[in-house]
C-alpha cells in the first residue's frame, strides 16, 4: 500500500513539473515567434501609428530578388545530403575502423568547426580571387592555358560550406553515437558473413538512425538560413540567399521589417514539416546499443585501405583547413591583407593596434563569458529537456518536442531583432537590456533544438534496463540520472558543451542586434572591422578567437575521454 501510493505520488510530482516545464518552454519560444508573426501584418514604420494588413507579405514575395534568394538556397542546402555522406563515412573510419593518425584528423574536423567562418573565407579569397588569388598567381605561372578558379562563385560558397561547416560539425556529432555503440553488432553481422560496406549500411546505419536523422535534420535548417559567407563570397557574385536578403531588408532605410518577418515565416513551415518527419521517422527507429553485461569495442578491420583512406583524409584536411588558416594567420602580419607584391608585406602594427585597443580586451571577456555560460546553462537545460522528452510520463511530451524546435524558426538576425523589442517594449524587462543576460538568454535558446535532441539521441542509445536496476537497487530518479545515464554519455555531453561554446562565440547574427558597446562579443567586433574595410585586423581578432576556441577544445575533450574511461 505504501509503495502504490509513492508510485502515485511520484507520477504527480512528475506530471505537475511536466507541465510546469511546458508552460515555461511554451512561453519562451512562442512569444518571439508570435511577435515575429503578428509584426509581419504591420505595415507601419517605428514610431508611426501602427496599422494591419498584407502589404509587406506581398511586397516580399513578388520580388523577384526573393524568388531567386530561395531557389539559390535550396539549392546550397543540397549540400547537407552530400555532408552526411562524407561525414557519416569520416566517423565510421575514425572510431570503428581507427583509422592511422585518427586523433590528429578528429581533431582538425573540430578545429575546422571552432575556426570563425568570416575569417577563414578571407583566407579563401586570398587564395582564390580570380584577379589576385594565391593560388590563381601560381597557376598562371605553372600551366601554360590560363586557369582561373573563382570563389565568387556558387561552387565556391558550397566549397566553403562543405570544408568549413557541414561536414565538421556532421562528424562531431555523430563520432559520439559511433564511439559509445556496442561492436558485437557488426562482429555478428560479420560471423555471418557481411562485408564491411553491407555492414555499415543494414546494421550500423539503422542502429543510429535517431542521431543520423538530428544531424540531417539541423544541419539543413541551419544551411537553409547560413548568412556570413553569402553575404562575403555570393554577394560579388550577385548571388542571394534566404539569410542575407533578410539582413538587406533590415538594414534597408528605413527598415523594410514587415517583408522581412513576412519571408521568416515560411521558416515555420519547413520547420514544421522537418519536425513531423523526424517525429514519425524516430519513433520506430530508436534502438539502445548500450546493453546490462558489458559491451565490445574492438575496431572493425578493412586491411590495408586504412591506409589508403587515411592519407585522402589527410590531404584532404591540409588543403581544406590548414591551407586557408595558414593565410589568415599570415594576412594578419601583413601591411594589406593578401598583397604579397610589396617590397616589405609584413608588418606586426595590426597586432599592436589590436591588442591595445581596449574595445579587443572587452570583447574578449564578453565572448569568454557568453561561451561558457551558454555552454554551461545549456547543457543542463538541453539534456533535462531530452531526457523528460524521452523518457518522461506525463501529458504534453510531444507538444513539448514540437516547442523546442521553434527557435529554428526564426533565423538569429529575426530572433535577435524579436528579443530586442520585447526588451524594450515590455517595462518588466527593461532592466535586463544592454546586459549579458540578454546575450545569453538568446544564445541558451537558439541552440535549444540542437543540444536537446542531440541528448535525446544520446538517451535513447542507453537502455531502460539500466535505470531500471538502478531504481531497483533504491536509487532515486536524480541519482539514476546522475550515476548511470550522464556518465554513459559523457562524450556526447563533452561534445554538446564544446560545440555551444563555440557556437556562442562565433555566432554574428543572433547577437549583432542585442549588442551594446558594452557587451559586444568578438564575433561581433571583428565583423564590424571588417565592414569598416579593416580586414587586417579583422583576420587577427580571428586568429585570437580560434587560438581561444582550440585551447578550450583540446581541455574539453582530454576530460570528456577521461571522464568516458572511468567506470561507472
Amino acid at each position: 500500500m505504501a509503495r502504490s501510493r509513492s508510485i502515485t505520488l511520484a507520477r504527480s510530482a512528475q506530471s505537475f513539473l511536466g507541465f510546469l516545464l511546458l508552460l515555461g518552454i511554451g512561453f519562451i519560444t512562442l512569444v518571439p515567434l508570435g511577435f515575429l508573426i503578428l509584426n509581419s501584418f504591420n505595415t507601419s514604420q517605428l514610431g508611426q501609428e501602427i496599422s494591419w494588413g498584407f502589404e509587406g507579405w506581398r511586397q516580399a514575395f513578388g520580388a523577384p530578388q526573393t524568388i531567386k534568394a530561395l531557389m539559390y538556397s535550396v539549392l546550397l542546402s543540397a549540400r547537407t545530403f552530400l555532408g552526411l555522406a562524407v561525414a557519416f563515412l569520416v566517423s565510421w573510419l575514425l572510431i570503428r575502423v581507427r583509422i592511422p593518425a585518427s586523433p590528429f584528423i578528429e581533431f582538425s574536423l573540430w578545429m575546422a568547426w571552432f575556426l570563425p567562418p568570416l575569417s577563414v573565407t578571407i583566407g579563401w579569397i586570398a587564395l582564390l580571387d580570380p584577379h589576385h588569388g594565391l593560388i590563381n598567381v601560381l597557376l598562371a605561372h605553372v600551366l601554360p592555358i590560363a586557369i582561373r578558379l573563382n570563389i565568387y562563385s556558387f561552387s565556391g560558397i558550397l566549397w566553403v560550406h562543405l570544408t568549413l561547416l557541414t561536414v565538421p560539425v556532421m562528424t562531431i556529432l555523430l563520432t559520439p553515437a559511433f564511439r559509445q555503440m556496442d561492436a558485437s553488432f557488426e562482429e555478428s553481422a560479420r560471423t555471418c558473413g557481411s562485408g564491411p560496406l553491407r555492414t555499415l549500411r543494414r546494421i550500423v546505419l539503422p542502429l543510429l538512425w535517431p542521431t543520423v536523422l538530428v544531424v540531417t535534420i539541423a544541419t539543413f535548417i541551419r544551411s537553409l538560413e547560413a548568412f556570413e559567407i553569402e553575404q562575403i563570397i555570393g554577394i560579388p557574385a550577385g548571388i542571394y540567399v534566404y539569410g542575407t536578403r533578410i539582413y538587406d531588408l533590415v538594414r534597408w532605410d528605413p527598415p523594410l521589417y514587415s517583408q522581412a518577418m513576412a519571408l521568416s515565416t515560411i521558416f515555420l513551415f519547413v520547420l514544421f514539416g522537418a519536425v513531423l518527419l523526424y517525429q514519425r521517422s524516430s519513433r520506430h527507429h530508436e534502438f539502445a546499443t548500450l546493453r546490462p553485461g558489458g559491451a565490445s569495442f574492438r575496431p572493425a578491420l578493412i586491411g590495408k585501405w586504412r591506409y589508403f583512406a587515411s592519407g585522402w583524409l589527410i590531404l584532404w584536411i591540409a588543403v581544406s583547413i590548414y591551407l586557408p588558416l595558414a593565410m589568415v594567420l599570415i594576412g594578419s602580419f601583413m601591411k594589406f591583407f593578401g598583397m604579397f607584391g610589396l617590397q616589405q608585406p609584413f608588418t606586426i602594427q595590426h597586432w599592436a593596434a589590436v591588442l591595445g585597443d581596449p574595445a579587443f580586451t572587452s570583447a574578449l571577456q564578453n565572448s569568454l563569458i557568453l561561451g561558457f555560460s551558454v555552454a554551461g546553462v545549456g547543457v543542463v537545460v538541453y539534456s533535462v529537456l531530452g531526457y523528460l522528452i524521452l523518457r518522461g510520463r506525463f501529458v504534453g511530451r510531444a507538444t513539448l518536442s514540437l516547442l523546442v524546435w521553434i527557435p529554428w524558426a526564426i533565423p538569429g538576425i529575426l530572433l535577435g531583432l524579436s528579443l530586442l523589442w520585447i526588451f524594450l517594449s515590455v517595462r518588466f524587462f527593461n532592466f535586463l537590456y544592454g546586459t549579458m543576460f540578454v546575450l545569453i538568454f538568446s544564445v541558451v535558446l537558439k541552440d535549444m533544438p540542437i543540444g536537446t535532441q542531440m541528448f535525446k539521441a544520446a538517451f535513447a542509445q542507453v537502455t531502460e534496463e539500466l535505470e531500471q536496476a538502478s531504481r531497483v537497487s533504491g536509487a532515486g530518479p536524480f541519482t539514476t540520472f546522475r550515476r548511470i545515464t550522464v556518465p554513459l554519455i559523457a562524450p556526447m555531453i563533452v561534445s554538446i558543451f564544446v560545440l555551444v561554446f563555440m557556437s556562442s562565440i562565433r555566432d554574428i547574427s543572433t547577437p549583432i542586434l542585442l549588442a551594446t558597446p558594452a557587451t559586444t562579443p568578438l564575433s561581433v567586433l571583428m565583423l564590424e572591422r571588417s565592414v569598416a574595410g579593416e580586414i587586417e585586423k579583422a583576420a587577427v581578432i580571428g586568429v585570437i578567437l580560434s587560438v581561444v576556441a582550440i585551447i578550450t577544445a583540446m581541455v574539453m575533450r582530454l576530460l570528456g575521454f577521461r571522464i568516458a574511461a572511468e567506470p561507472v
